[in-house]
């Protein structure tokens, strides 16, 4: 079994890219996502070639920062200081906003190629890539540049908690729809390295072929900062001997 460590927000502080660079070192993360248009990008970028053993991907980004490009269609999805912002979730997804979305990812990739950064993956920020009307852009932002593994959805929930059967049905579809047009791999697995760490020490291991967990280091959340203090806890002796630490290289 293949388990990856993602960090995410990887290029949003010298404090966040030095926290995911620290844990690479120490083996504990195994892949990270870029935000191109973010203020510590460059900084990040520089120092990727450092960690060949571990994956980079693209976090792909429709909510925070200001935008790489300039697009009318873009105004629905800014803030009054022209900034991309969370308006994203209450926009009508017109074509005109899909095409507008399509040119700014496009220049991030771009971006984070023209920076040496081997791109192996897409995620993204605030999983922009599983609105539905987003969806069509993700699968030409692949077909584009030839990026063939994204990030899968949440199925690894917090103990005591459920999937309803709509949401379920949602997932399956939405993992359905990603695996074709162009034919793209994905861990089975996915969710927080918290809820992972809950089940393993409840003798719950979740059984996947490929399980993606991610986190978050260097944020001021509370939240995120006790899941890398698990992170850097002994939890590794507890997984069963065929898990490998792996990245999305394996995938």
């Amino acid at each position: 079994m293949l388990l990856i460590v993602n960090a995410d927000d990887l290029g949003t502080s010298t404090l966040i890219n030095d926290e995911i660079f620290a844990l690479m070192e120490s083996g504990l993360v195994t892949s990270a996502t870029i935000i191109a248009n973010s203020p510590a990008f460059e900084d990040a970028a520089k120092r990727v070639a450092r960690f060949p053993n571990c994956s980079f991907g693209v976090h792909l980004n429709l909510t925070v920062f200001p935008p790489l490009s300039t697009s009318a269609g873009l105004a629905p999805l800014l803030d009054d200081s022209g900034r991309l912002s969370r308006k994203l979730f209450q926009a009508t997804i017109s074509a005109e906003v899909r095409e507008a979305a399509l040119r700014e990812l496009s220049a991030q990739v771009q971006r984070v190629l023209d920076a040496g950064v081997p791109v192996s993956h897409f995620d993204s920020h605030q999983h922009i890539h599983t609105i539905p009307g987003i969806f069509p852009v993700l699968k030409r932002l692949q077909r584009k540049f030839g990026i063939r593994k994204v990030r899968s959805t949440i199925n690894v929930l917090p103990a005591g908690h459920r999937m309803t059967v709509l949401r379920a049905l949602r997932k399956w579809s939405f993992n359905l729809a990603l695996r074709h047009f162009p034919a793209t791999a994905s861990p089975e697995g996915f969710g927080e390295f918290c809820d992972f760490h809950g089940a393993l020490m409840a003798g719950r291991f979740p059984r996947f072929r490929r399980l993606e967990l991610m986190v978050h280091p260097g944020t001021s959340n509370p939240a995120y900062n006790e899941e890398v203090a698990l992170l850097r806890s002994d939890w590794q002796r507890l997984l069963p001997p065929d898990v490998k630490l792996g990245s999305y290289r394996s995938v």
